[in-house]
């Protein structure tokens, strides 16, 4: 487990440590042409613009897992993509996420947009199927194209109604197949920030780790509230980050935090390139 941990932090931590934005690891060559392509789908080309975001929302699952739950995909307009990483196999999990990034050129992203229109992506907001079964997630695609955003909200079964989300999404998440060549994973992806949550310990037993909070801002009244009763988030960014992720190392999701004001529970959630700090509480 430590070893684990170790590799997910260190590159994190020489992000926060030297500044770096949310880009590529050094030395990794981008794919994008020298040559601008023409757009008939007008995208943003920020690093921070959010062109396309596909995400689970809602279902029956913890407040907590509702709090720190990242995208699907998320794909911007300097054609990094954003995926979750391999899921440990170990119990308890590493406290940090484990977040990886691939890369598309200008191209590329016209084509996917292409997929996205014929799905039906970009037109109106729409809802598909009913509450359908109240435990499952909705799935919901967020395209933003010549600085309109459309968001789309589909139950299971109305993902299985229309069934050109159901393709469109599962070409997506197999980005090789879907452009016809091998995406290489260019690794985990270095966030400026991380959201904190944290809460009150409840009862620890002795064969939960305990590590000692390392930052000066109190977790008891540090940050904000949530939508979560009992629990705050605190964003993290610079030093701050660099001091937490080095402390956060062998911590696991059971990780005790012991600050002066008492013992704390933390879950992470990296922040993405367009988000700047917490939720809004309400």
């Amino acid at each position: 487990m430590r070893k684990l941990i170790s590799i997910l932090a260190i590159p994190l931590i020489a992000a926060a440590c030297t500044g770096s934005a949310t880009g590529a690891p050094a030395g990794t060559a981008s794919s994008a042409p020298s040559q601008p392509v023409a757009q008939k789908y007008p995208v943003a080309t920020g690093a921070d613009s959010l062109i396309l975001q596909i995400a689970s929302e809602g279902g029956f699952t913890s407040p907590s897992f509702q709090l720190t739950r990242t995208p699907l995909l998320a794909l911007y307009g300097d054609g990094r993509v954003i995926v979750p990483g391999p899921i440990s196999a170990t119990s308890p999990g590493p406290l940090l996420p484990s977040l990886h990034q691939q890369h598309v050129t200008p191209a590329e992203i016209q084509k996917i947009m292409a997929a996205a229109d014929a799905a039906g992506l970009l037109g109106p907001d729409a809802t598909y199927g009913g509450p359908g079964m109240p435990d499952a997630p909705n799935t919901v695609f967020r395209t933003t194209v010549a600085g309109v955003t459309h968001l789309i909200n589909a139950s299971a079964e109305g993902v299985a109604a229309q069934t050109t989300l159901g393709d469109f999404e599962n070409s997506i998440l197999d980005l090789s197949k879907m452009l016809g060549r091998t995406v290489a994973d260019d690794g985990l992806y270095q966030p400026a920030g991380i959201n904190l949550f944290s809460s009150v310990a409840s009862q620890p037993d002795a064969t939960q780790p305990i590590v000692t909070w390392p930052l000066a801002a109190d977790p008891a009244t540090a940050g904000g509230t949530t939508l979560v009763d009992g629990v705050r988030c605190l964003a993290v960014k610079g030093a701050d980050l660099a001091t937490f992720l080095a402390a956060a190392q062998t911590a696991t999701s059971v990780t005790i935090w012991k600050a002066p004001s008492g013992e704390y529970t933390v879950s992470v959630r990296p922040l993405y390139p367009e988000e700047s700090g917490c939720p809004a509480a309400g």
